[in-house]
């Protein structure tokens, strides 16, 4: 089942995590714009389901499973994850949701977020478009942030984080071959109420002084999380 738009209305029931859907549902402007942090995981999906599609099938499998506890007595499930696409373009946009513990409690406490195009390669408007940052960050934050436009979202990208990565490169020799990692961090930044981190991890078989502007247009495997708490 696909899920975009004004197309879903849920209601997160109980400890058992049952999942209701109505199929044609009213949703007013303040439940579609409530945002994902430190809201209940109700308000975080139709927020979601106002803005991107997903498969509701593999999300509320999930959510069944939220309030479940390990052999040791301790919450077992409470991340989230959601393969979501903006409507009318195929780019995966991964994104990883953390509720508060212990449960059951159903508050989103910080959402990660991996774009199809890293903002990190991004210094136009057209070239930050690409990356969707926008459409995710505007729906996670919400109301907190109402008056949020893109320029203000990508101007604090690029003078808010950029200037904070901290890089580090590893490499381990295997043999004739070496192996190198990547990895940038940025610690917590303040933006709108909400604190922004980045973490990015390059891996590459080759030696760790491979020219920076190789690294993530080519690596054996990249990723850049964006974390918002």
């Amino acid at each position: 089942m696909r899920v975009a738009a004004a197309a879903l209305a849920l209601c997160v029931c109980g400890a058992e995590g049952g999942l209701a859907a109505s199929p044609n549902p009213t949703i007013s402007p303040e439940e579609a714009h409530a945002g994902c942090l430190r809201t209940d995981l109700r308000a975080y999906m139709i927020s979601l389901g106002s803005a991107l599609w997903f498969n509701m099938d593999l999300v509320a499998a999930q959510i069944a499973k939220r309030n479940e506890l390990d052999v040791n007595g301790r919450t077992a499930h409470r991340r989230i994850d959601i393969n979501a696409r903006v409507p009318r373009h195929t780019e995966p946009i991964d994104i990883t949701l953390t509720l508060a513990s212990p449960a059951p409690n159903d508050q989103v406490v910080s959402i990660a977020i991996s774009l199809p195009d890293s903002p990190d390669l991004a210094r136009t408007e057209t070239e930050y478009d690409k990356t969707y940052l926008y459409d995710v960050v505007s729906v996670v934050l919400g109301n907190r942030c109402p008056n949020l436009d893109k320029m203000t979202l990508y101007r604090f990208y690029e003078n808010g984080i950029k200037p904070r990565e901290v890089a580090k490169i590893e490499s381990e020799q295997h043999g004739s071959f070496a192996q190198s990692k990547r990895t940038i961090d940025t610690g917590k930044v303040p933006f709108c109420g909400a604190s922004f981190s980045l973490h990015s991890v390059f891996e590459w078989y080759g030696p760790p002084d491979v020219p920076s502007r190789f690294l993530p247009r080519g690596p054996i495997s990249g990723v850049s999380t964006i974390t918002i708490e």
